[in-house]
């Protein structure tokens, strides 16, 4: 038997989605043997900001400017004669697909017998505000980036900021971060 090996040169960022695509694909079609009715690929920025996934903004408006700014796949919807964008899993941040995959297989063993299939939980807002001396948790990350990578370019430090976010810990909107940092004196 004689072999025949083909290769076909793809761009990185297709062969990047088509992989991504691939391994939520798997963790949905263990889902589907448990429950129809709960496929989804395509989300809207409110849908991801109530996930409250890792490295994600928690506002609608945020998700948004950061699916925009990192080019995400999206598709025009209509609900109510309104138009909004989708975006696509695959085009999440690393840290969001992984803890939405996470919360996926976190899911019921497929032979253990539950009466109704959970859905995949949208995390809580917290509910207790932080004491008045104490600052955010993403303001260490943010000052430590700003003092060894972005040489004080608290711009370069900001895009970084996403990717260096302890888990758990929501990106702040600019502007609360601004009002932040202005009230803790760090910035003018």
């Amino acid at each position: 038997m004689s072999e025949f090996y083909l290769t076909i040169p793809v761009p990185v960022e297709e062969f990047s989605y088509m992989e991504r695509r691939l391994k939520y694909l798997e963790a949905m079609l263990i889902r589907v043997v448990r429950d129809k009715r709960n496929i989804q690929e395509w989300f809207a920025a409110p849908e991801l900001a109530a996930k409250r996934l890792n490295g994600l903004p928690t506002t609608p408006e945020a998700v948004s400017r950061k699916a925009r700014k990192e080019g995400w796949r999206f598709r025009k919807a209509k609900f109510r004669n309104t138009f909004f964008n989708s975006y696509h899993v695959s085009s999440l941040p690393a840290r969001a697909f992984d803890d939405l995959l996470s919360r996926i297989l976190a899911m019921p063993g497929i032979d253990v017998v539950v009466p109704v299939l959970p859905d995949l939980p949208d995390m809580p807002a917290p509910d207790k505000p932080e004491a008045e001396n104490t600052a955010p948790p993403w303001v260490l990350p943010l000052m430590r980036i700003l003092k060894t990578e972005a040489a004080g370019d608290i711009a370069e430090a900001w895009n970084l900021l996403p990717e260096r976010l302890p888990p758990g810990v929501p990106l702040p909107t600019v502007e609360e971060a601004a009002k932040v940092l202005v009230d803790l004196g760090l910035a003018g």
